[in-house]
């Protein structure tokens, strides 16, 4: 009789069991219990690059409008995260130019996040960097970022100012601090600037700026006795704020820090890529991107640097709108490691 009970009692437990397997079964498949999480694949993303748009802003207004057009186009299907524009956004530093830099850019800041460097051709009269006086916070204030959402901070002796500026954004897996800083960042900017990057040590940083790679492909630096448009040859660098060249900013800023990933600059009208190695190993990538010299200011070449988690390699490709061409050459086609 003993036996005969526990027989029907683990029969209807098991039954029960059953029962709730289903129920389980259902519930999953409607979504209304919990799976465990999924870890996603990071997927490539790119970064646009403007070179020197001077002569565009100048001359040829529709050129700078075709660049801007273009990336705007491509955002979704190259996934573009962020625009960088390389500065000399202008040539005089006058109000005619910086209304075409102002309306060709909205194309693109309409779609995507935008970070400016100001070159020597955006400050001083007539774009002679004698002073720092430039309308590029006239056509690009403040405002204008919040409304891209993308700025995370400013300069904080000048906080109405993005002339000296970081943006934080999250892609490939990784969060990243583009860092942008004026031509021949001034000491105290300098100060600002590893402050910033001190504080973010667990994002990896792009440094922005006009002037660092000469036409040799060497950093700017003064004990160079020969060495072309240095940043230390323009009126700014005579002020009581002082000026620092690139090996400057290399000692006291990039090389400093194991999260420095990238330099990219503009100025020289060349295209050229250097690796370096910080202070903590790490590999250092400093391009420089300019195509002023070209027929027509530049021909609308621009810049590509898609970046893939999976192979850790940055695809580096120029494309030009205006020609519809790819670039060959191998420093303008070319891929490197991503640590």
């Amino acid at each position: 009789m003993r036996a005969m009970k526990l027989k029907c009692i683990s029969k209807r437990n098991v039954l029960k069991l059953f029962a709730a397997l289903a129920l389980a079964a259902v519930l999953f498949a409607q979504g209304c219990v919990s799976r465990p999480p999924v870890a996603e694949t990071p997927k490539p993303f790119t970064i646009a690059v403007l070179p020197d748009t001077q002569i565009y802003a100048w001359k040829f207004p529709d050129t700078f409008h075709a660049q801007t057009q273009w990336i705007a186009d491509q955002c979704t299907t190259q996934d573009i995260r962020y625009v960088l524009h390389l500065g000399d956004i202008v040539h005089n530093n006058n109000d005619t130019e910086w209304k075409v830099a102002s309306s060709a850019m909205a194309r693109v800041e309409a779609k995507v996040p935008c970070a400016y460097a100001v070159g020597n051709h955006d400050m001083g009269v007539k774009g002679k960097a004698d002073t720092r006086d430039s309308l590029y916070d006239k056509y690009f204030p403040r405002s204008r970022f919040k409304e891209m959402g993308c700025l995370a901070g400013v300069y904080d002796k000048e906080p109405d100012s993005t002339v000296n500026s970081y943006h934080t954004f999250s892609a490939g897996g990784h969060d990243w601090l583009v860092l942008s800083l004026e031509f021949g960042p001034r000491h105290d900017v300098v100060r600002w600037a590893n402050e910033v990057v001190a504080a973010h040590q667990d994002r990896w940083v792009i440094l922005l700026t006009h002037a660092y790679l000469d036409r040799d492909g060497r950093r700017y630096n003064r004990a160079f006795q020969k060495q072309s448009a240095p940043p230390y040859n323009y009126g700014v660098a005579k002020t009581d704020a002082g000026l620092n060249d690139a090996e400057d900013l290399w000692q006291k800023l990039v090389g400093k820090y194991p999260n420095f990933k990238m330099v990219i600059c503009g100025h020289m009208g060349i295209a050229a890529h250097k690796e370096s190695k910080g202070e903590a190993g790490n590999t250092v990538h400093e391009m420089s991107v300019d195509y002023q010299s070209l027929k027509e200011g530049g021909q609308g070449w621009l810049r590509l640097m898609t970046f893939d988690p999976v192979t850790q390699t940055v695809a580096i490709r120029d494309y030009s709108p205006l020609l519809n061409e790819w670039a060959e050459e191998p420093n303008r086609k070319f891929d490197i490691g991503w640590e």
